[in-house]
């Protein structure tokens, strides 16, 4: 079975991304993947020490990216950029924990959403992931999304699903060893 890992930049269970993430991972489950989710909120800051320095968060972070066919990052937009959480949890990956993976980027912001997601693919690029699909950018979230646990508007709900397949043909093909090895 294909295995995504979904990530909430955001941390907040609840927040607009959260719902989001959870309804593209209820959307791949449905396709036939195995979903989890990791809480990036449990990770230190990134400083430099030696790999064994740090607590047990870190290896088991690095362990789900590593065993994780493909990924989904929901990102908010907060002051026109990733959050700090999100791209401090992004540094404790590279190559053998993500690279040649899918991966499909969530964008959501009450404002404009793209920076935030072009930050996530760009670093996700860098460390050798595959773009999964398009990019879903849900600005003014607000009136797209709104409070609920599916979206307002019913073509984000279906972009989300054609993304969501997207994501899931290429992390088949990763999972058969289809997918070339960074």
């Amino acid at each position: 079975m294909v295995k995504i890992l979904g990530v909430n930049g955001a941390i907040r269970p609840g927040s607009t991304a959260d719902r989001a993430l959870q309804f593209t991972l209820a959307r791949l489950a449905e396709l036939g993947a195995e979903c989890s989710t990791f809480d990036i909120g449990q990770l230190p800051l990134l400083d430099g020490r030696p790999p064994e320095q740090y607590p047990g968060a870190v290896a088991a972070w690095q362990a789900a990216c590593r065993e994780a066919d493909g990924l989904v990052v929901a990102v908010p937009s907060y002051h026109g950029a990733m959050p700090g959480g999100l791209k401090n949890a992004l540094d404790f990956v590279d190559a053998p924990e993500a690279g040649g993976k899918p991966f499909l980027v969530l964008a959501i912001a009450g404002g404009d959403a793209e920076p935030a997601g072009t930050d996530v693919t760009r670093v996700m690029r860098h460390i050798g992931g595959i773009a999964g699909g398009p990019e879903v950018a849900i600005s003014r979230a607000g009136e797209r999304w709104g409070k609920g646990a599916e979206p307002a508007d019913d073509g984000v709900g279906e972009l989300i699903r054609r993304a969501a397949a997207a994501l899931l043909a290429l992390a088949r093909l990763r999972a058969e060893g289809k997918l070339p090895e960074p």
